[in-house]
């Protein structure tokens, strides 16, 4: 790849490994029966469900140096990019909110959610990138991830002195209820709430930082060991930062979003090897159908994801597509010969395979949806 290529197919079939991992987490045959790694962390912790979104995000600022240097000309007016940036970001605002919609009456419709953190997140991180240089980055990271430790440690809320953040009593779920109400994911706040905002633009922002580097005029081997010297040191610091600021989802905390971008950029790194450097794309096609159109798969698995939770005889009966299809289809099968989680895990994975056979057809008939 040359410095100033465009796109890198390796970046496309991560990011579509991202989405088909999204989809695999958010859609078990039944939420009682999954397999821990599947499962995001309550609170404290990182799991493999925890890492995908986080990776998601790092991509979306790893793409940032490549689209925005189609778009970017010395002497060139900016005004089309500004309008294209907000047009997209409200376009995503209104699809996660109609995604939330689609499972819940409006009366208690969550405002906050995955689409609309993306949008917020893609917003702020194009404007600092537009207005900043690669350099002042990962500094300008390492501020926005410091702000969000000390509103969350060190500001006094609802009459109470500051303290280490609880589920039941953090400045971001404060925040939450007291602008959407009950308009959020639970009585005591919202994980893709407003405050967390802040330290995932440091999570995309770090994303850049390993666009930038891969963009550069240098020889392979150089670009490669800048992405695993700087996982590396990302991965140690967010490990040594969660000593006394834990990993934690929910907050997005900065130990948090320091380790699973170093993670993120590890991950990246064996794939562009694989992928960019070796030749080896085969295996990456699939992920790649993903990686070309992924919000727009991600809008429709959910469509769908909830087309399976409504109820198919009554509003009163409870039975529901995606009840009848594990319990009498694969639970019978596969969770007598194993367990009710392989049942559990069969269901997401034939969701994903669907989301993979639409996201082919796309590809092969060169339909791209950019939102």
């Amino acid at each position: 790849m040359s410095g100033g290529a465009h796109r890198v197919e390796s970046l496309d079939a991560f990011r579509g490994f991202a989405v088909a991992s999204m989809i695999l987490v958010n859609n078990p045959g039944s939420w009682d029966h999954v397999f821990e790694p599947l499962q995001h962390s309550s609170w404290n912790g990182c799991s493999f469900a925890d890492l995908v979104f986080p990776f998601f995000i790092f991509i979306l600022g790893a793409a940032m140096p490549f689209a925005f240097a189609r778009r970017v000309q010395p002497g060139r007016a900016r005004t089309a990019l500004y309008l294209r940036i907000l047009r997209r970001t409200v376009v995503l605002i209104v699809l996660g909110l109609i995604l939330n919609a689609s499972s819940a009456p409006f009366s208690v419709l969550r405002i906050p959610g995955v689409l609309q953190r993306i949008a917020l997140v893609y917003l702020a991180t194009a404007l600092l990138v537009l207005h900043t240089k690669p350099r002042h980055r990962i500094p300008l990271a390492g501020a926005l991830l410091l702000v969000h430790w000390a509103l969350l440690t060190l500001v006094p809320f609802g009459g109470a002195p500051a303290s280490m953040p609880e589920p039941a009593h953090n400045l971001g779920a404060f925040i939450d209820r007291w602008i959407f109400g009950v308009h959020i994911l639970t009585p005591l706040g919202d994980p893709e709430g407003l405050l967390g905002t802040i330290s995932a633009v440091g999570t995309a922002l770090l994303g850049t930082a390993a666009g930038d580097w891969i963009r550069r005029p240098q020889p392979t081997r150089t670009r490669v060991a800048g992405l695993l010297l700087g996982g590396g040191l990302a991965v140690a610091a967010g490990v040594l930062w969660a000593m006394v600021w834990p990993l934690n989802k929910p907050l997005w905390s900065g130990s948090y979003a320091v380790m699973t971008a170093g993670l993120a950029a590890l991950a990246f790194t064996a794939c562009y090897v694989v992928v960019d450097v070796a030749a080896v794309r085969s295996w990456a096609k699939p992920f790649v159908w993903l990686g070309v159109n992924p919000l727009v798969i991600y809008f429709l698995s959910g469509l769908v994801g909830d087309l399976f939770e409504q109820p198919v005889l009554s509003a009163d009966s409870g039975g529901t597509m995606k009840t009848w299809v594990f319990w009498q289809v694969l639970e019978p099968r596969i969770g007598g010969a194993f367990s009710e989680e392989w049942a559990s895990l069969a269901f997401a994975i034939a969701l994903v395979v669907l989301s993979l056979a639409v996201a082919g057809v796309m590809y092969r008939r060169n339909i791209r949806l950019h939102v």
